[in-house]
C-alpha cells in the first residue's frame, strides 16, 4: 500500500513549516524587543543583566514560537495530505464501482464507452465534492489566500487585528490628560472588550462560512489531485495483476505438487501389483 505521506513533497512541507515558523518568530521578536527594552528603564534590571542575558530574553522567545509554529504547521500538513490521498484513495476504489457499472450497462445498451473520459469526469466530481471550491487559473488572488489563512489560523487573525485595536483604544485614552491612569485602563478594557468580542465574533463567523463550503484551490491543484488518482489508480491495478500472478503461480505449483504425488502414488500401485502376480505365480 502507498503510503499517505508520499516522500516527493517533503520539500513542500517543509518549507510551508518553516515559513510559518520564520513568520511567527519574526513578530514574536516584538513584543520580547519591547518588553526588555522597557525592562532596561529600571536600574535594577540593568544591573542584575548583561548583554547576552539580554539578547536571550529576546530571542528565545521568537525562537519557541518559531519550534512551536513550525511543528503544528509541519503537523496539520502531514494530516492534511494523509486525508487527500486517503480521499483519492476512496475515490479511486468508488470511481471503479462507477466505472464496471457504466461499462456493463453501456455494453447492455450496446453504446460506446470511454473509460478514461469517464474516470476524469468521476475524478473531478469527487474533487468538487470534497470541501473545496476550485478558482479557475494556476494561481489564487490575494482574497482567496487570505481566505484560506484566516479559515486555518482564526486566532492568528483574531489577535493579529485586536491587539493593535486595544492598543490603539489605550493611545487615544493616554492623550487625555484630565483623566485617571486607573479611569484609563477602565476604558480601555470596556472599549477593548467590545472590539475583542466583535472581532470575535467576525473571524469565527466567517470560519463558519469557510468550513461549510470550503477552502480555495487552484485549478491547476484540483488537475494535480486528478493526476494523483490516476496514478493511485495504475499502482492499485499494477498491485492487484502481481498478486494475481502469485496466486496462479502458487496454484500452478500446487497442481503440480498434487500431480506429482498422484503419479507417485500410481507408481507404488502399479509396483505392489506387480509384486502380488509374482508371488501368486510362484
Amino acid at each position: 500500500m502507498s503510503s499517505l505521506t508520499p516522500n516527493e513533497r517533503r520539500h513542500d512541507v517543509a518549507w510551508d513549516a518553516t515559513y510559518e515558523g520564520l513568520v511567527n518568530g519574526a513578530i514574536t521578536l516584538i513584543p520580547s524587543s519591547a518588553a526588555v527594552f522597557a525592562a532596561l528603564q529600571y536600574p535594577a534590571f540593568r544591573a542584575r543583566t548583561n548583554v547576552q542575558s539580554r539578547t536571550a530574553l529576546i530571542i528565545m522567545p521568537a525562537l519557541f514560537m518559531f519550534g512551536f509554529t513550525s511543528e503544528h504547521k509541519l503537523s496539520n500538513r502531514m494530516k492534511e495530505i494523509a486525508n487527500e490521498n486517503r480521499h483519492s484513495a476512496d475515490t479511486v476504489l468508488w470511481a471503479e464501482r462507477q466505472l464496471q457499472h457504466r461499462a456493463t450497462k453501456a455494453a447492455e445498451l450496446k453504446e460506446e464507452f470511454n473509460a478514461n473520459v469517464h474516470l476524469n469526469e468521476l475524478y473531478q466530481q469527487s474533487i468538487s465534492q470534497s470541501g473545496v471550491r476550485i478558482v479557475p487559473g494556476h494561481e489564487l488572488n490575494t482574497y482567496h489566500r487570505a481566505a484560506n489563512y484566516a479559515a486555518e489560523n482564526p486566532i492568528k487573525v483574531l489577535a493579529g487585528f485586536a491587539i493593535p485595536a486595544v492598543a490603539s483604544i489605550f493611545y487615544g485614552r493616554s492623550g487625555k490628560e484630565h483623566l485617571e491612569l486607573s479611569s484609563k485602563l477602565m476604558h480601555t478594557r470596556v472599549y477593548g472588550q467590545f472590539a475583542t468580542i466583535t472581532l470575535l465574533l467576525s473571524v469565527m463567523g466567517f470560519k463558519e462560512f469557510m468550513d461549510r463550503n470550503g477552502k480555495f484551490i487552484t485549478e491547476a491543484d484540483a488537475m494535480a489531485r486528478v493526476e494523483e488518482m490516476h496514478r493511485i489508480r495504475t499502482e492499485l491495478m499494477e498491485r492487484l495483476h502481481h498478486e494475481r500472478e502469485i496466486q496462479d503461480e502458487a496454484r500452478r505449483e500446487l497442481l503440480a505438487a498434487h500431480a506429482e504425488v498422484e503419479a507417485s502414488k500410481k507408481k507404488k500401485s502399479k509396483k505392489h501389483t506387480t509384486n502380488q502376480h509374482q508371488t501368486t505365480a510362484l
